[in-house]
């Protein structure tokens, strides 16, 4: 008798902490409108100043980024994953960066990239603000970060990123109030 009470109670339990789990809504729309934001941004960095409230006059404009969907799909899925289990890190619940996901999902990089699984050398993530607009004014502006690498990464400032041209964003919306939403934006290049 006693067991199987303990086994209706794990199972509440069980089932209790499933229900309680965040739900995440992908909006291609937001992801979209980042897209064109930052191609924006990148075409002429210096008119953007004053609306991301940063001195943009030094930043070198950089040619449009190209949508590429095997980017963006896994850019959602991770969005996605971290608002569905509550984290917040380049590094999912098993131990695994972005370049190895990109990898796996059939964007083929050079070795390099994928030798060390927690490695990330592609992606920018966030989450709170309320569009995808807002999402990429916040990454750019890296408020708080030393160095910028949000800034670098999206606006291709370094011979690395300046050679990478891909871009796939993904962009989720919660039922979590402290974390309303979430965004991932990769920008790769393929192995040559």
């Amino acid at each position: 008798m006693r067991k199987s009470i303990l086994f209706i109670f794990v199972l509440f339990v069980l089932d209790a902490s499933l229900c309680a789990r965040t739900k995440a809504t992908v909006d291609k729309q937001e992801a979209q409108a980042a897209y064109e934001y930052l191609n924006k941004v990148r075409r002429s960095p210096k008119d953007f100043s004053k609306e991301i409230k940063l001195n943009l006059s030094s930043v070198k404009a950089m040619p449009l980024l190209v949508w590429n969907d095997t980017l963006a799909q896994v850019a959602e899925a991770r969005a996605t994953d971290m608002a569905e289990k509550d984290y917040f890190a380049h590094v999912n619940k098993k131990g695994e960066a972005v370049n190895i996901q990109l990898n796996r999902a059939g964007y083929v990089l050079q070795p390099e990239f994928f030798k060390n699984k927690k490695e990330n050398s592609f992606e920018s993530i966030a989450f709170g603000p309320a569009t995808g607009v807002e999402a990429i004014q916040g990454l750019i502006l890296d408020k708080g970060i030393n160095p910028p690498n949000h800034r670098k990464h999206l606006l291709g400032m370094t011979d690395f990123w300046a050679n990478c041209y891909d871009c796939g964003i993904g962009f989720v919306r919660t039922d979590n109030s402290k974390k309303p939403t979430y965004i991932c934006v990769i920008i790769a290049k393929h192995k040559l």
